[in-house]
């Protein structure tokens, strides 16, 4: 298993160059892009405006693993045609931004749902599937791959749902993530992970606590990270790990999460 860092603690005060070399500097081979601004503005893309950023990961030998993109403020199972479609065309900007980085997954959530009063699971399924074969369809000659994951306002709460949703989209540009802290609210992680086995292409880990929703540095909540990484070593998966952790003390936190790890015998 390799590891990468998600890159977002620096989202509000450092670029992606500046980023990059942060992480390279302290040994990190591989890298997971937070796409939001105004750390990573789609907006600001024109083809080739991520050659001196692909030139800087390869200065350091560093991967550029994926890019993710929050869904705060995007669905694409929205009952909105409009938004399921501004939400598609950021995601295809987002493709072509990672074929310039060389990334292979685009990390992506299966669409939100109204907290108060929800359509009914067939319909905004519905949507959510058409979105993701035009997506998949866009992406077939990329190279790219979808990594569906769960958050807390998603529609899909469990592994067993996602799994559904990725096996009825059928189309195999479309994978799962499974991330610690979005499911632990709902079954252990490393239960997702073992549900999940035939559909995973990338996994996420950090910590948290079931009453409050954070991405925080190991052993500050109650994710079992050992169990976690047991479960992936048992379905033989043998990609990436990205630490996707919000961290005040920036690379302190990620260093020191590593070490914890190492102290776990987990060698990545």
């Amino acid at each position: 298993m390799k590891l990468a860092v998600n890159t977002y603690s620096w989202l509000w005060n450092k670029t992606l160059e500046d980023t990059v070399r942060i992480l390279g500097d302290n040994g990190i081979s591989g890298v997971e892009f937070l796409v939001s601004p105004p750390h990573f503005y789609l907006a600001d893309y024109r083809p080739g405006v991520y050659r001196k950023l692909r030139r800087t990961l390869e200065e350091y030998g560093m991967e550029a693993v994926s890019l993710n993109i929050p869904s705060m403020d995007i669905n694409i199972a929205s009952p909105f045609p409009e938004m399921r479609e501004m939400t598609l065309g950021l995601y295809r900007r987002a493709a072509l931004a990672a074929q310039e980085l060389g990334a292979k997954i685009l990390v992506i959530p299966p669409g939100k749902r109204h907290p108060l009063l929800p359509p009914d699971y067939d319909l905004i399924a519905s949507y959510a599937k058409d979105s993701l074969l035009r997506l998949a369809d866009y992406l077939q000659d990329t190279g790219l791959t979808v990594g569906l994951e769960t958050l807390p306002s998603n529609f899909i709460d469990t592994a067993a749902q996602l799994r559904q949703l990725v096996r009825e989209v059928g189309s195999d540009r479309v994978k799962a993530v499974c991330d610690t802290a979005n499911v632990i609210a709902w079954e252990d992680p490393a239960s997702a992970v073992l549900t999940l086995r035939e559909e995973l292409c990338l996994l996420h880990l950090s910590d948290t606590r079931r009453g409050k929703w954070v991405h925080d540095v190991l052993g500050s909540g109650e994710v079992d990270y050992t169990s976690y990484l047991r479960a992936a070593k048992e379905t033989g998966y043998d990609g990436y790990l990205v630490l996707e952790m919000i961290s005040k003390d920036g690379i302190g936190g990620i260093l020191r999460s590593i070490e914890m790890l190492r102290g776990q015998g987990l060698h990545l």
